[in-house]
């Protein structure tokens, strides 16, 4: 009997005082959960000063191109490496020095194929030039949330990298200089620094908020107008999980050789995650597409281009 009455007042203990104190436990937690999950979160760019990120994207796209009738397919895989790191902030301004370490292409088509690296000086002029690019660094001023804002040493990166012209035999050296023009043109640099960060909104976020933004990019000197949305899905293991999609139309022509039919245009969805700790896109996917027409004007003649692209990127932080 004395067994049974002690059995008994443990188990009246343990319904009245543990699972009370276990159902109180498992309450806070679910609370402190949902206030976790109710808690606005500030996305920002905070990276340490000297250390150097670095970033590996790599891209792969299926074009189409017809022409008078004729079409032809192109694939072509891309690897980029770029690393940045911050001498400078001054407020919500950092200034980065931003190295295209490398970049290797792969182009192939029924006619044509050809691949590249600039680990490499080789010996065609954009070849040289991706080669040169890889040896100076560049500096950008970014605000904290990730938008691109300048170049500050834009001239003097220019005349080192366009040294190589100075090697290359005199009739190669005109239609080098026009390609280096072209690719090292600040709105063309800058398409190659900005995608680097997510365009993070300008205020305290929660969980399903979304927000918009939108910048240029330059390809072939042709230029784009991208609008993003952005949405934060999740948030877990320091980490924020941003989802969204892209709509891009092409900009008029300055290159008196290239007309527009009809707008280029394209959209995209994505995926990324976002390091709380520093801002910094730990992970980026994406799958996009485009179509339009142009027309072209080679020796006089006129030639209209009818496009569409399908492709994917993957970018990862390195270090």
């Amino acid at each position: 009997m004395t067994f049974v009455f002690y059995f008994s007042m443990f188990v009246f203990i343990f319904k009245h005082t543990v699972m009370k104190t276990f159902l109180s436990l498992l309450l806070f937690t679910l609370l402190s959960a949902t206030l976790m999950a109710q808690t606005p979160v500030n996305l920002k760019l905070n990276l340490e000063k000297g250390k150097t990120y670095m970033v590996k994207n790599t891209s792969k796209q299926a074009s189409q191109q017809s022409v008078a009738g004729q079409s032809m397919v192109a694939n072509v895989v891309e690897n980029r490496v770029t690393s940045f790191k911050l001498i400078g902030q001054e407020n919500d301004v950092l200034e980065l020095e931003v190295r295209f370490d490398t970049l290797a292409t792969k182009i192939s088509a029924a006619m044509y194929s050809k691949e590249s690296s600039s680990a490499q000086p080789g010996k065609d002029p954009v070849d040289r030039l991706q080669y040169q690019k890889s040896l100076y660094p560049l500096k950008a001023k970014i605000s904290t949330a990730g938008k691109f804002i300048s170049f500050t040493n834009l001239s003097e990166f220019k005349g080192k990298v366009m040294l190589f012209i100075d090697s290359l035999p005199d009739s190669k050296k005109d239609d080098a200089k026009k390609q280096a023009e072209m690719l090292l043109k600040e709105s063309a640099l800058r398409s190659l620094v900005e995608p680097l960060f997510a365009h993070l909104s300008d205020k305290p976020v929660n969980i399903n908020d979304s927000w918009e933004s939108s910048y240029m990019i330059t390809q072939n000197d042709m230029n784009f107008l991208v609008f993003f949305t952005y949405t934060l899905k999740s948030i877990e293991n320091g980490q924020a999980l941003l989802t969204g999609t892209s709509e891009m139309e092409s900009m008029p022509s300055s290159n008196a050789t290239v007309k527009m039919d009809q707008p280029i245009k394209g959209s995209s969805t994505f995926e990324g995650r976002v390091d709380l700790a520093t801002g910094i896109l730990s992970t980026l996917t994406e799958n996009n597409k485009l179509a339009g027409s142009v027309t072209v004007t080679n020796n006089g003649t006129e030639y209209k281009v009818d496009l569409k692209i399908d492709g994917q990127s993957e970018s990862k932080l390195m270090k």
